[in-house]
């Protein structure tokens, strides 16, 4: 019996210290993250806010005309940037969501280009020095989504392709049923290819293609597309594709719909 109670003291002990070697690496990861988060964070939000400071500095200066372009410049620069940190931090919050599990998407029959209009129209002024290619026919079937959830999720991914692809190319939104109860689409930009071994990481958290100091970013919005629409049972990955490089991702038909034959097992051009 005592060589027993030995031997059961002794397996306690492995097993309290094992939970404390696990509960210091389990603090020690979030240490690393608030810390990856911060220095993230912080280097994203100083260029917006450098920009609107000098902006709102140079409108209250009484040195611009207020009916010149100069004006009219500077108010795009603070409305371009606010909308910038407005992009942010909805990432941070939909972040947050994502990691606690409480991303429910409030899915409803919507119409795709809808949805991406709205978004164009938001972004207008981060988009205006690419060329946008739209083709997504009107008689695509509606698709069952979170209307909210899916602007974020073009917003992430045509703000990442007008980074990343040089000035005056093209990018490309591309719809089309994929299944029958399946529509996919395709967000392609004329960026740099990405290595293959980039390729399977790219939608991480944090993870960056290319130095912070080269092009900004938190490393934060293709994760949250992968949450977004994983949440809506879809999938979403990227390529190198003949046409560019390319984000694809499928999202769910709404309910009692059928493709007509035309569209069926086709991808439109």
């Amino acid at each position: 019996m005592r060589a027993f109670a030995s031997q059961t003291s002794l397996v306690l002990e492995k097993v309290h210290l094992a939970d404390a070697e696990r509960r210091a690496q389990l603090l020690q990861e979030s240490d690393d993250l608030k810390s990856t988060l911060l220095s993230s964070v912080s280097h994203e939000l100083r260029t917006p806010l450098s920009t609107i400071k000098a902006s709102v500095s140079s409108l209250r200066s009484g040195e611009i005309d207020w009916n010149s372009d100069a004006r009219k410049e500077l108010l795009s620069a603070v409305e371009e940037e606010t909308d910038h940190l407005n992009q942010l931090v909805g990432n941070l919050l939909d972040m947050s969501r994502i990691d606690m599990g409480a991303l429910h998407p409030n899915q409803k029959s919507n119409v795709l280009r809808e949805i991406l209009n709205g978004t164009i129209r938001r972004m207008r002024q981060q988009l205006a020095r690419h060329i946008l290619t739209i083709n997504i026919p009107e008689n695509l079937p509606l698709v069952y989504v979170d209307y909210s959830q899916l602007d974020q999720v073009f917003g992430n991914l045509l703000s990442n392709s007008a980074k990343y692809a040089p000035e005056k190319t093209r990018i490309t939104v591309k719809a089309f049923p994929l299944q029958s109860n399946l529509i996919q689409v395709q967000v392609i930009n004329q960026g740099p290819p990405v290595a293959e071994e980039h390729l399977t990481r790219i939608f991480d958290k944090f993870y960056r293609v290319t130095d912070a100091e080269l092009i900004p970013g938190t490393g934060l919005g293709l994760s949250i597309c992968k949450g977004i629409i994983e949440a809506h049972q879809g999938k979403i990955w990227a390529e190198n594709g003949k046409d560019g490089f390319t984000f694809n991702f499928t999202i769910p038909v709404a309910s009692r719909q059928i493709l007509t034959a035309d569209f069926e097992g086709k991808e439109l051009e």
